[in-house]
């Protein structure tokens, strides 16, 4: 009985040993698997972090773009706050919102004038290597002059502008200088036998456009000439030619309204055709109104009156 008893507990101890035995390879399995899946999503996120490290910095660095920009319009907010807080001594004060494309006019601390705007549309050209902004500036002017019909002479990026619309190019006319009106390709002159002007070397095969006194004239095959019209864009094929600043080709009548207000280095409060774009920012950096609101806003405005555009 003694000897049954024995063997008995002998076995019971090896069956508990061979369960220890068998739990812990389970627990070693266990712990082998877990390392294993460790690791393999440690490779997961090593691999998702290596393909997604452009896309995360592009969309950081688009992030502290944004952040600057609303920074510095912030800035610019303050900014024009404290303006209008120290224009509060003045008569009378021309406000110009380009977030909201609104003007207003205070006087005395109080809003007497608002009315619907245009300001600069931001976008830029590249011409000749120069790059020039239609941005409205922001700060504090003052009006310099008004005008009543006032003529737009406009600057050579309307030309460049007027002649990509077309997929051409510009070509600049100078005094003493000739291009084939069909092409805008240079014509030959030659001095002047008796007068100021040059001359065509030849009767031209075609038209040809040259500046005589100062004006742009066609120069036909039988030689007579014509001058051109003021105030239209004059074309060579696709090309559009650019006359000189001083010739009558170059100033453009009610284009600006009936009435301007210069606040200086080229920029103006005036009228504009485009009526159906304002309240939008599409101008090349003047402030447009409508001409309502324009002859209201000349008619209280005096020269030396403060503007303030932020």
């Amino acid at each position: 009985m003694k000897f049954r008893l024995g063997f008995l507990g002998a076995w019971a101890l090896f069956v508990i040993a061979l369960g220890a035995v068998v739990v812990g390879a389970v627990a070693e399995g266990e712990n082998l698997r877990d390392e294993k899946r460790v690791t393999r999503l440690e490779k997961i996120d090593a691999l998702i972090a290596e393909r997604l490290s452009p896309r995360y910095e592009a969309l950081k660095a688009a992030e502290e773009k944004r952040a600057g920009r609303v920074s510095e319009l912030r800035s610019k907010v303050e900014e024009a706050e404290v303006d209008l807080d120290d224009s509060e001594d003045t008569d009378q004060t021309i406000i110009v919102s380009t977030a909201e494309n609104r003007v207003f006019v205070r006087q005395a601390g109080k809003i007497v004038f608002q009315a619907v705007c245009s300001t600069g549309k931001g976008t830029t050209l590249v011409e000749d290597g120069r790059t020039m902004t239609f941005d409205t500036p922001t700060g504090r002017f003052r009006v310099r002059s008004k005008e009543e019909n006032p003529v737009w002479v406009p600057p050579d990026w309307h030309y460049v502008e007027e002649a990509r619309k077309k997929g051409g190019a510009v070509v600049r006319l100078r005094p003493g200088e000739a291009v084939d009106a069909a092409t805008g390709n240079p014509v030959p002159l030659q001095p002047s036998s008796g007068g100021i002007f040059p001359s065509l070397s030849k009767k031209p095969g075609g038209r040809v456009l040259t500046i005589e006194k100062g004006t742009v004239v066609e120069v036909l095959p039988d030689g007579t000439k014509k001058e051109l019209p003021p105030g239209e864009i004059i074309r060579a094929g696709k090309n559009i030619v650019i006359p000189p600043v001083t010739a009558p080709q170059r100033r453009f009548d009610k284009v600006l309204g009936r009435y301007r207000l210069n606040l200086g280095g080229g920029y103006a409060l005036h009228g504009t055709q485009a009526v159906d774009q304002l309240g939008r920012s599409v101008s090349h950096g003047c402030v447009r109104l409508a001409d309502r609101d324009l002859e209201q806003l000349y008619a209280m405005t005096k020269v030396g009156d403060q503007v303030i555009i932020y």
